[in-house]
């Protein structure tokens, strides 16, 4: 859109007026066309590097040594599919990755772990009122 057609007509003349519009409107643009690179920064399937270590530690899982970009990636969306379940048994392992195991300690916690050695607690969907060891 051409945001200079808005305003009144009396400005359009002015070549002052112009150039200052121009200049600040420039700036907008460049904020406009951002917008879709800020969102894949954002974007756990797409963020590497530094962007997945800063998702990580909003997220609470800082990366381990050894962690490459998609072991992490990995650990994170499964936090993420983790956070969305609703705590009823007939849809838990919708939230399972394949190769998981599950140990109930019988005290209300439930331990978790996978071939990837996961810290315990970070993939396991544990419902409210229970703590994950």
């Amino acid at each position: 859109m051409d945001y200079m057609t808005l305003f009144p007509g009396y400005t359009r003349d002015k070549p002052r007026f112009a150039a200052l519009a121009a200049a600040v409107l420039q700036q907008v643009y460049d904020l406009i066309a951002l917008v879709p690179e800020m969102e894949s920064g954002f974007s756990v399937a797409q963020a590497v590097g530094e962007q997945l270590e800063a998702l990580g530690v909003s997220l609470s899982i800082p990366r381990q040594s050894g962690w490459n970009d998609e072991t992490y990636r990995s650990i994170l969306l499964r936090k993420l599919r983790r956070s969305q379940w609703n705590g009823l048994n007939s849809c838990a392992f919708e939230y399972v990755d394949e190769g998981e195991t599950f140990i109930d300690n019988c005290n209300g916690t439930v331990t978790a772990t996978t071939v990837e050695a996961v810290p315990a607690g970070e993939v396991m969907p544990v419902p409210m009122g229970f703590k994950a060891v």
